[in-house]
């Protein structure tokens, strides 16, 4: 019987998150373990401070106000990204939060 050999391989993703009730904006990170099944499938595990977790996008708690009503987006940066990338997510949260204030 021969006995196939599964590729893996990991990935840090970081996740930015805003609670639609508070407004309250953050950033995680992630490490993704990703391992194929030979057949052009994929399974992910994902790990937060070095602990299993379930997917990013799943079940969040708002640090600020303890409500469900969280929103998750993928960061398009990464640690090969440029600073120009980063920069225009950084003024994109910055917005948000003027916003909350009333100040923009």
């Amino acid at each position: 019987m021969h006995k196939m050999a599964h590729e893996t391989w990991t990935t840090h993703e970081s996740w930015v998150y805003q609670c639609t009730r508070c407004l309250e904006t953050w950033t995680e990170e992630y490490d993704a373990r990703h391992v194929a099944d030979g057949h052009g499938g994929e399974a992910v595990a994902y790990r937060h401070d070095g602990q299993p977790c379930i997917s990013p996008w799943c079940d969040h708690m708002c640090p600020r106000c303890h409500g469900y009503s969280v929103k998750a987006f993928a960061a398009p940066w990464s640690r090969t990204a440029s600073a120009h990338a980063r920069r225009d997510i950084a003024d994109q949260l910055l917005v948000s939060r003027l916003r909350r204030m009333g100040a923009y």
